[in-house]
């Protein structure tokens, strides 16, 4: 009977999972889709990254999360690399965010489509049972929700927060007067 709880528990969780990932991806995916294109590249956040940086760490993030399910799915959860800290994640993200600065907005946002389908597709096709797996040094419970959705909805925040800044800039302003005024148009004479 334990058993079966524990099961119904973890389908649940899975299910709860799944359509955080899901949410999260699409709430991302919208905010950017509505963001000027040049305005993408202007410095935003940590070490200057831009929003499109900021794409680039997501989509890196979640390649590694589908390497982590690649390799629980084929038994070997112990070749898993576990950052040992934020130096480690900090090494990563930096190299990472650099590899895919010459790749344009476009490729990322469809390579960012892919992977996250890829991404949730691997997680349902895990047996539950590899969800609290003792043998792993961390389960999957104990560690999806940064990489799942916590991270990338910490991130959304920071970009709203970026644009909600910009947006303000760019009101206050002050307008740059035009080239050349109209003339006024000469009244016509009955």
């Amino acid at each position: 009977m334990a058993a079966a709880r524990s099961t119904g528990s973890l389908a649940r969780w899975r299910r709860d999972a799944l359509r955080r990932m899901a949410s999260s991806r699409r709430a991302t995916a919208a905010f950017i889709a509505r963001i000027p294109a040049k305005e993408l590249a202007r410095p935003l956040t940590l070490d200057r990254w831009s929003a499109k940086d900021m794409v680039a760490h997501l989509l890196t993030c979640d390649e590694e999360t589908v390497r982590r399910f690649q390799l629980i799915a084929r038994g070997r959860a112990d070749r898993i690399f576990w950052f040992r800290g934020m130096a480690d994640a900090d090494r990563f993200n930096a190299r990472m965010v650099k590899r895919e600065r010459r790749t344009s907005l476009a490729a990322l946002l469809r390579r960012r489509r892919r992977v996250g389908a890829d991404l949730i597709a691997r997680f349902r096709r895990l047996p539950l049972t590899a969800l609290r797996d003792p043998s792993h040094e961390w389960t999957v419970v104990q560690w999806l929700t940064m990489p799942g959705w916590a991270h990338e909805t910490e991130h959304l925040h920071e970009m709203k927060a970026w644009w909600r800044g910009r947006q303000r800039e760019l009101r206050s302003r002050p307008r740059e007067p035009r080239d050349r005024q109209r003339a006024p148009r000469a009244r016509r004479r009955p």
